[in-house]
């Protein structure tokens, strides 16, 4: 199939990947199947564990935070805060967990077929859009029982917000898969940078919450912003600091073309330590 042909059948999502792989968006789409299919086969409880852990994790932080260290999000009751942060940070841990071991798991594929490495990472983050879609069902309910009023215009615009943290986690994911081929380890060190990265973006807590000294590092941190942006439109209707936005906009594609150039620069020597 041309790539022009490919083209004109394009979501705006799939505009975000590289040139030479817009004839293989078929293959990505196909691979993200498997990937939850395989995920899910032999669960007892399927498709319903995507719902469960977001749900299990936002009660338990909640109690932590809430009932033992006193955390606040008034007037917007707190397990809903907590669960509209983790909601959009578990899509970017998670897609940059599982695309971490996507080249090397799945070294028998890439010996029988050839097509552009880059593809596997993809397909993983990808994928992870079927566990946010659940996830933001159960933050929908969890609205409607605590009645917080939902800002639908905002709701809408955090399509283009979540577009650019797919993108970003996509330059994370290319970074982390092509050095796992390298260094094996990095799939354990990704578990620590990842729950260090949690602690440092606002996914627990309002900004204004922490010390004046460390809010900057919050909203400088892309993924923090991003996500602050996201529950801003939620709970407001409005970003209330965009210019950290546009700094995210600036990192996003500043570590998707380097994400993209390492994996490349790396990718011939696949065979070689596969």
């Amino acid at each position: 199939m041309a790539v022009a042909q490919v083209g004109e059948r394009l979501t705006v999502l799939e505009r975000v990947l590289p040139h030479d792989l817009l004839r293989w968006v078929e293959l990505i789409r196909n691979l993200a199947v498997r990937d939850v299919e395989t995920r899910y086969k032999h669960s007892l409880l399927g498709l319903y564990w995507t719902l469960i852990n977001p749900l299990v994790t936002a009660l338990i932080f909640s109690f932590v935070f809430q009932d033992i260290f006193h955390a606040t999000s008034k007037p917007i009751p707190y397990v809903v805060f907590l669960l509209s942060g983790l909601t959009f940070w578990n899509f970017f841990n998670n897609g940059v967990y599982s695309a971490t071991s996507s080249v090397t798991g799945n070294a028998q594929l890439l010996a029988k077929l050839y097509f552009p490495r880059v593809v596997l990472p993809t397909a993983a983050v990808l994928a992870r859009l079927i566990d946010f879609a659940f996830g933001l069902v159960i933050l929908l309910v969890f609205f409607a029982l605590y009645r917080v009023p939902l800002h639908w215009a905002g709701f809408i615009l955090i399509a283009p917000i979540l577009l650019l943290q797919v993108v970003f986690t996509m330059g994370i994911a290319f970074i982390t898969s092509a050095l796992n081929v390298l260094y094996r380890d990095m799939s354990q060190l990704i578990g620590l940078l990842l729950m260090v990265w949690m602690y440092m973006s606002p996914v627990m807590f309002h900004p204004s919450s922490a010390p004046a000294e460390l809010r900057l590092v919050f909203y400088i941190n892309p993924i923090g912003a991003m996500i602050s942006a996201e529950k801003d439109l939620l709970f407001t209707g409005q970003v209330t600091h965009p210019l950290y936005l546009w700094f995210a906009v600036l990192w996003t594609f500043l570590v998707y073309a380097a994400g993209l150039r390492l994996f490349k620069r790396i990718e011939p020597l696949f065979a070689e330590v596969m």
